[in-house]
Formats: C-alpha cells, sequence, structure tokens
C-alpha cells in the first residue's frame, strides 16, 4: 500500500442551511474499512462530534463519502437524529 494512502483526509462541507461539518477520514488496520469523524458546526458554534465506520468501501468510495456526505440520506438521517432526536 502507497504510504500516502495511510493518511486521513480532511474536508469542510456546508450540510444543511448554517449546519457545516469538518469532516476526517482515517483509514483502519482492516482492509476496505475506514473511520468517518464528522465535527458538526452550526452557525459558527460547535454542534456535536458523530463519527462512522464505513465498511467495504475502496479509497476512492469512502473518499466520496466523505466529500459528499450532504448528499448521503443515511448519513444525513443519523446527523439529524444525533442533532435534533433529543429534542422531540
Amino acid at each position: 500500500m502507497n504510504p500516502v494512502d495511510n493518511e486521513p483526509l480532511y474536508f469542510i462541507t456546508l450540510l444543511e442551511g448554517r449546519l457545516q461539518a469538518a469532516v476526517e477520514l482515517q483509514p483502519t488496520e482492516v482492509a476496505e474499512q475506514w473511520l468517518l469523524l464528522v465535527r458538526l458546526v452550526y452557525d459558527g458554534d460547535a454542534a456535536g462530534t458523530a463519527s462512522f465506520t464505513l465498511h467495504g468501501h475502496s479509497r476512492a468510495e469512502a473518499e466520496a463519502v466523505a466529500r459528499n456526505i450532504g448528499d448521503n440520506p443515511y448519513l444525513m438521517k443519523e446527523i439529524d437524529e444525533f442533532l435534533w432526536g433529543e429534542s422531540d
């Protein structure tokens, strides 16, 4: 494996309205498994951190998920429940 393939990747993305995410994609020691850390910021204030394990993804697939987290209905549902689930 190329040493660069072992380095984490970082992205900042707008999710919805004033909700942003600082996303870190980390390789794990298990093949085709990635740790996706999402630090949420709402209107400039820290709103929490969520993490996900991506199983069965190539590096390119995991990178696409990390870059486009707002387009992933499952991840967005989990983030919404994390942020607003307690307020119901």
